[in-house]
């Protein structure tokens, strides 16, 4: 249950950030009015027909400013997690060619195998 809670809202963050943008947009449309009243900076102005697209364009400056410098940080942060050890072929090769030794001695096996192996005698 926890788990599915958790799944759904990664999901709805990740989408959300993809899209705050279009969020922000739709935001200025819904309450164009009040942001032409209360937060255009050309009120004094109105032949300039802004209706508050000045305040948008501000924000949307101020979005992807923040979008840009946490992109950075997270790039320096994994950046600086990733190091590479660079090895030569024949280095890494050797472990895998390399016969592992015992401390047995090694018999000759060239007659044993004929004394072993033989089909068997019919009586």
């Amino acid at each position: 249950m926890i788990k599915k809670l958790l799944v759904f809202f990664l999901i709805i963050s990740m989408v959300g950030n993809c899209c705050m943008q279009l969020i922000m947009y739709s935001g200025y449309q819904l309450n164009k009015a009040y942001i032409t009243s209360v937060f255009c900076v050309n009120k004094v102005h109105p032949e300039l027909h802004c209706n508050g697209k000045c305040f948008l364009s501000k924000k949307l400056k101020e979005l992807n400013q923040k979008t840009k410098t946490n992109q950075e940080n997270l790039k320096k942060s994994v950046e600086g997690f990733v190091t590479f050890k660079i090895i030569s072929v024949e280095q890494a090769f050797s472990t895998l060619l390399a016969k592992p030794s015992t401390g047995y001695l090694k018999k000759p096996t060239i007659g044993l195998s004929a004394i072993i192996f033989h089909p068997p005698k019919v009586a």
